[in-house]
């Protein structure tokens, strides 16, 4: 965020620069200053001070952010002068008094490393008391912890500023992921700001300026809520001071026990780039005013919702439309929308909407927008007329990475898998039905229709293998061995597979002038029917069917079908079905294979895509151990593939294998680049390995 001050919070850090700037103004004499003065105070203040502030910013967002293109950053400006057309302050409608550390006692880092967990009240008091143990209490963490030391005449329902309930709201954690501690050193302002981002993502974060340690230490390293290893941390400090000091504080701990000789140190030092800067804990409004309605939208070709109702303007409990703004979230089920920049007002409106209507963006996975209208109102307007009733959409998977690999100036267009995929997917009916094909029986025998399986335990006669296909009769599917899979089953399955599509019901005729046998469509059989290759006229007699009694139904795979088979479609999609039943993608968008192109020329394929509430993931499906055969084609293969996920904006990526484990080779190349580029400052997507889809999958991080 670039934070720009008004003059009225300039005044409060030098008391008397408004008066000093309105004395400089030359006003005619007589004229009523305070109107101006008043006008003054809620503008911008510019200043050196403030440009020196925005480079150091600049410079840290350089160190620290994960995507360093600048087109890709997405800016957002905090203005503390209040405004009529700004959100109502949750402090104006909450009830609960709130209290916090006097800004007299913040002097020293210490003091501040205290107050950034339980807030700074600008009013002084009589009778507080100053805590000895600031160290302690900012590595406790906790927002409650000490008030009474703060205000020994404090009430029970009194409550930290910073604390979720004074902001009339509640923390909610996401999935099944374990809480995360994080410690970060250092007393410079970047480490300050460090450790503000980092408590917006995990559980546990303790900023800890240079001092005596020695009481903070029992908190630090026996905290009961922290369940995996301490991260430790700087943005000022290099890795080896950062071992230094936090080696110090744990040898010099005020407590002991009993140690073995080879202890384990419950904390490690890495680079504040290797953290992971998202979460599964969220805050959200404690009285939110939920109203459940079906919005009834229209599904677009490219898996895009468009709404097809606005939404009625309605007022929640408690609030003034007069006085109050709120903002309004849509929550579309098994619909989400990742938190990209790239996802700007533009992608979330339809064509025929105004987008100076209201203020909308991506949230949480969902679509939010103000609650009051932005563009003309009439005075006296209805309540309706002064609330926002946009028409949003909801982008499909191909429309967002559209606009994901828009902004970096990159292309993207279906792979010839992905147009397969496509395909079948149509024919089925959706992408779950597809990955549901891919992990059934159905799939096997699907594979007996590709002409180099062999197929000599079926039936004589049963199955041909003519020039254009190979096609399998009903005894050859029965006599196909799979266990669980009975005839009734195997009988609905094919007639479903017909009715889709996915299978052609035909008959196997020769033709009196080639002679050829081809397989026809029961579609395109009648008693006349002409050669598909001579075109020469033919009837439908004995003659032209193989030789049984009377002519036998065979089987035809769709072509695309065929060749999803033969090309090893199955391993991305029992991939994605996997995925998309992890706790932490539910719900999920999945689209199948695409290329990346820059200047026109492809320079990636991606396999599959899967878009969650917190996230873009990318992946490479293989049903070998190995991404290519020799160091450099490997080293390739592994560059390609991140610098896709970077021009995509994907903040994962993931390799799936049908074998139970990759080769060591590959991981080893994948830790190389990954090593590679963090030295050099450039943005690398976390990584996860999915092994074993076709027997047992398992999913590890790299």
């Amino acid at each position: 965020m670039t934070y720009i001050p008004s003059w009225d919070t300039a005044d409060e850090i030098v008391p008397g620069i408004v008066k000093e700037a309105m004395a400089q103004q030359g006003l005619p004499e007589g004229t009523v200053v305070e109107p101006l003065e008043e006008m003054l105070r809620k503008q911008s203040w510019r200043s050196s001070a403030v440009g020196e502030a925005e480079a150091t910013a600049t410079a840290l967002r350089a160190r620290l952010t994960v995507n360093q293109r600048e087109e890709l950053v997405q800016m957002h400006h905090l203005f503390d002068a209040e405004s009529d057309q700004s959100l109502t302050p949750l402090a104006s409608v909450a009830t609960t008094p709130l209290i916090g550390v006097p800004k007299s006692l913040v002097t020293t880092p210490a003091a501040l490393a205290y107050a950034m967990h339980v807030g700074v009240e600008s009013t002084s008091l009589e009778g507080i008391l100053q805590p000895r143990q600031w160290l302690e209490a900012a590595a406790r963490g906790e927002e409650s912890s000490l008030v009474s030391d703060l205000h020994p005449a404090a009430v029970r329902d009194e409550q930290p500023m910073m604390s979720h309930k004074a902001g009339l709201c509640i923390p909610v954690r996401r999935g099944y992921r374990q809480a995360q501690a994080t410690a970060v050193l250092g007393d410079s302002p970047e480490d300050f700001a460090l450790a503000q981002v980092l408590r917006q993502f995990h559980e546990h974060v303790s900023w800890l300026p240079e001092g005596d340690m020695s009481l903070a230490s029992f908190w630090l390293f026996n905290r009961h809520q922290r369940t995996e290893t301490l991260k430790v941390t700087s943005a000022s400090l290099t890795p080896d001071e950062v071992q230094t000091r936090i080696d110090g504080s744990w040898d010099e701990r005020g407590y002991r026990m009993i140690e073995p000789e080879e202890e384990e140190r419950p904390y490690t030092v890495v680079e504040p780039s290797d953290l992971e800067f998202r979460g599964r804990s969220m805050v959200v409004l404690q009285t939110a005013w939920d109203q459940p309605r079906s919005l009834p939208a229209s599904v677009m070709s490219d898996g895009s919702l468009e709404t097809a109702l606005a939404l009625a303007g309605e007022v929640p409990h408690g609030l003034d439309a007069a006085k109050h703004r709120w903002q309004v979230t849509l929550i579309c089920a098994d619909h989400p929308l990742p938190p990209l920049p790239q996802l700007t007002t533009s992608a979330l409106l339809t064509a025929d909407q105004n987008p100076w209507h209201t203020f909308v963006r991506a949230s949480d996975g969902d679509i939010t927008y103000w609650s009051h209208r932005f563009d003309f109102v009439a005075s006296g307007a209805s309540l309706a007329g002064t609330l926002a009733a946009p028409k949003l959409v909801w982008p499909g998977i191909r429309k967002i990475l559209h606009h994901a690999t828009e902004a970096s100036g990159t292309q993207l267009r279906p792979s010839a898998a992905g147009k397969r995929a496509a395909i079948t997917e149509r024919l089925l009916g959706s992408r779950e039905a597809l990955e549901y094909l891919a992990a059934s029986p159905g799939w096997s025998i699907l594979r007996r229709f590709m002409p180099d399986t062999s197929r000599t335990d079926l039936p004589v006669h049963s199955w041909w293998k003519l020039k254009s296909a190979v096609v399998l009769s009903w005894e050859a599917i029965t006599a196909h061995e799979q266990d669980g899979w009975d005839a009734a089953a195997r009988r609905a399955q094919a007639d479903e597979w017909t009715t889709q599509g996915v299978l052609r019901r035909g008959l196997v005729l020769g033709c009196n002038h080639c002679p050829i046998f081809e397989f026809y469509p029961l579609a395109e059989t009648s008693q006349q029917y002409r050669c598909r290759r001579c075109g020469g006229g033919n009837s439908l007699v004995q003659d032209r069917w193989k030789p049984f009694g009377e002519p036998r139904w065979f089987y035809d795979l769709h072509p695309a079908v065929l060749e999803l088979v033969a090309n090893d479609g199955d391993v991305p999609l029992l991939a994605t079905q996997y995925l998309r039943n992890q706790p932490w993608a539910r719900p999920a968008l999945v689209g199948e294979e695409f290329e990346l192109l820059r200047d026109g020329n492809p320079f990636v394929e991606i396999d599959f895509a899967l878009a969650t509430s917190d996230e873009l993931w990318l992946g490479e499906a293989k049903k070998t151990d190995s991404l290519a055969e020799s160091p450099r084609a490997r080293k390739r293969e592994a560059a390609k593939l991140i610098d896709g996920c970077v021009a995509a904006g994907a903040g994962g990526l993931i390799l799936a294998t049908a074998q139970s484990a990759w080769a060591d080779v590959t991981i080893d190349a994948l830790r190389e680049e990954t090593l590679g580029r963090r030295s050099a400052g450039r943005p690398v997507p976390r990584i996860q390995l999915l092994t074993g889809l076709r027997s047992r999958p398992e999913l590890s991080w790299l």
